[in-house]
């Protein structure tokens, strides 16, 4: 016995049914922060180990102090600003580079030819 041929309109409607699906998925994900705010406001303050490529609560703060009196400390300001936006990245790509490089194991040093 072999399986039922679909009509080409059953297969459209199939379609549109999983495309449905995938959108509401989609609504449920980007929602899902605007039901929960404690739980977003939670992680800000959660260990870095638990969230990677987040910055900590002091770094935060900073970024908020400097973003609101960067103005009076005028290019200082800026500079400290882009310093803590950037350290994210730096430290990030670091880390990556330290995993792929290995340190060298110590060689002793050359004996001296007599």
């Amino acid at each position: 016995m072999s399986p039922r041929r679909r009509t080409p309109l059953e297969m459209r409607k199939e379609l549109v049914r999983l495309r449905m699906e995938m959108q509401r998925q989609q609504l449920d994900y980007h929602a899902e922060p605007l039901r929960h705010p404690l739980r977003q406001f939670g992680q800000l303050f959660a260990p870095s180990r638990a969230r990677p490529g987040k910055g900590t609560p002091l770094a935060v703060g900073g970024a908020l102090l400097l973003s609101l009196f960067g103005k009076r400390l005028g290019r200082l300001g800026k500079l400290a600003l882009f310093a803590l936006e950037a350290y994210p990245l730096v430290s990030a790509g670091l880390r990556h580079y330290r995993e792929s490089h290995p340190p060298k194991p110590p060689q002793a040093p050359p004996r001296p030819q007599a």
